[in-house]
């Protein structure tokens, strides 16, 4: 059967609902794809189009349909060979929101032989594609950290503040420089994913740091900053490291005097009798 008649399973909205859908076809649809190979889902993904240039619906519910069911236990080959084969498709020469799509579909289903083929997009800033890499990336796990490293130091702009983030997501030790140097950027987002980060990785040695960067700022600034030192607390509280979590109480209970800080000297009470 060829690849458009596999598609004809996938049925085609009544407006903008589903209506009616036929499980037992799409499911053998399913398996179609997976033994067609590299070749159905490259047929496939040639009949997606960029928004408005074309009808594509009944292909992108095909490839979503086929990630989802070819993981889980027992499946692991089944799910390395699409993975691979959908992988294979970012070097073909396609519009960004059409790859953005395929690293989406990734992400349900991608390991880390599918890392390299993603991380390339990380410093893309076309199209979000460089956010649909992170997620895919951070989806896979702790393993493609090295991705994150790498894509940073080349990076600018917004793609660049995703992967600091994605450098706190996967909770990086090694990155510990990136983020303390974020923590001087001018732009504020930046500051608090160089905070975030290191409160993330409960850096005991930076409790100082993250306490005098809160007190710098202000507005939401100053309310993320803060937010974040008493996580770290808390972290270091939860590892024993309470020399660190007192410092941290102590000093927010000292410093935030105003009146809508006044949760803030609750939290740190709080805290500070726990550690009695």
């Amino acid at each position: 059967m060829n690849t458009k008649e596999i598609l004809k399973a996938f049925p085609q909205p009544d407006g903008k609902i589903l209506r009616t859908i036929d499980k037992e076809a799409c499911e053998k649809a399913v398996r179609q794809i997976i033994a067609g190979g590299s070749k159905t889902v490259r047929e496939i993904v040639d009949l997606i189009f960029e928004p408005g240039k074309g009808e594509d619906i009944q292909p992108r519910h095909a490839l979503h349909a086929t990630a989802i069911r070819v993981g889980g236990y027992g499946k692991e080959k089944k799910r390395k060979a699409f993975a691979s084969s959908l992988a294979a498709t970012l070097v073909d020469e396609r519009h960004k929101t059409v790859k953005g799509f395929v690293i989406r579909q990734l992400q349900v289903c991608g390991g880390i032989e599918q890392g390299s083929a993603i991380a390339k997009f990380l410093t893309d800033p076309d199209e979000h594609i460089y956010e649909y890499a992170a997620q895919a990336l951070e989806a896979i796990g702790p393993e493609t950290v090295s991705h994150f490293r790498k894509a940073y130091a080349k990076a600018k702009g917004a793609p660049r503040l995703t992967i600091l983030q994605g450098l706190g997501v996967l909770e990086d030790s090694e990155s510990k420089a990136a983020f303390r140097d974020a923590i001087k950027h001018k732009n504020l987002e930046i500051r608090l994913a160089g905070l975030w980060g290191l409160m993330r990785i409960a850096s005991a040695e930076d409790v100082d740091l993250l306490l005098a960067q809160s007190l710098k700022e202000s507005g939401w600034g100053r309310i993320k900053a803060t937010a974040y030192c008493l996580e770290l607390a808390e972290k270091l509280e939860a590892t024993g490291a309470k020399k660190g979590a007192q410092a941290i109480y102590s000093n927010i209970k000292k410093t935030r005097t105003a009146k809508n800080e006044d949760h803030l000297l609750e939290s740190a009470d709080r805290g500070l009798a726990r550690l009695k």
